[in-house]
């Protein structure tokens, strides 16, 4: 349903460490990986230990590795150095609190946070909510200033993500100008079964507002 909406990337939930609705195993993960269509971004989403992260991305192979975690810089480091020579990428979540305004992160001024990840090595940065409930897939929106403050501080593809939908996200696309925006439960029925109408609408209103932004250093991301 995602590619036939036109989607340009698909997430894999893998083994997440944190309970959610959407998670799968490594060996069902690789096979969805390999059955994709060549011309869509395969996105593992994991989190947890960097060597875990690293033996799960070299069984399911996809394109990119989205840390959606507590990763440290340290931890980014090395699960970049873990897949060298591997062609995979690896992209990383900003997590904000949505009632402190705080990243999750060392530093946790997120504009902060934004900077130092910037120059971790990492292929693109994604700005999500998160809530006391839920790490990700929180259905909240963020305050879209911030982001919109991110995407001018640093030449880093920046991935919008955090209680988008249909409705929404073409404004969000005109106020922060992202590279890509990111969803998950705002395409859904229920938690974890989605909805091909909601899916196709999703991505006529990002991509009808210009959402995916080439640049010099991202053009070959997606």
């Amino acid at each position: 349903m995602a590619e036939t909406a036109g989607a340009d990337a698909l997430g894999f939930v893998t083994e997440y460490p944190v309970p959610v609705p959407w998670n799968l195993d490594r060996e069902k993960a690789a096979s969805l990986v390999a059955s994709s269509s060549p011309f869509v971004t395969t996105v593992a989403v994991v989190g947890g230990a960097p060597e875990e992260v690293i033996r799960i991305a070299r069984k399911v192979r996809p394109r990119v590795v989205q840390l959606h975690g507590d990763e440290s810089l340290e931890d980014i480091r090395q699960v970049l150095d873990g897949l060298k020579g591997t062609g995979i990428r690896v992209i990383k979540a900003l997590r904000i609190d949505v009632d402190t305004g705080e990243a999750l992160f060392e530093k946790t001024d997120p504009r902060k946070a934004c900077s130092v990840l910037a120059g971790s090595g990492i292929a693109a940065l994604i700005v999500d909510s998160k809530t006391s409930s839920r790490p990700a897939g929180t259905g909240v929106s963020l305050d879209w200033d911030l982001p919109a403050r991110m995407v001018k501080d640093v030449d880093l593809p920046l991935i919008l993500a955090g209680g988008l939908n249909f409705e929404n996200v073409a404004t969000a696309v005109a106020k922060v100008r992202p590279y890509a925006v990111d969803v998950i439960s705002g395409v859904e029925k229920e938690p974890g079964v989605k909805d091909g109408e909601k899916m196709r609408a999703f991505v006529a209103a990002a991509k009808r507002f210009g959402c995916i932004e080439i640049r010099e250093k991202s053009e070959d991301l997606f």
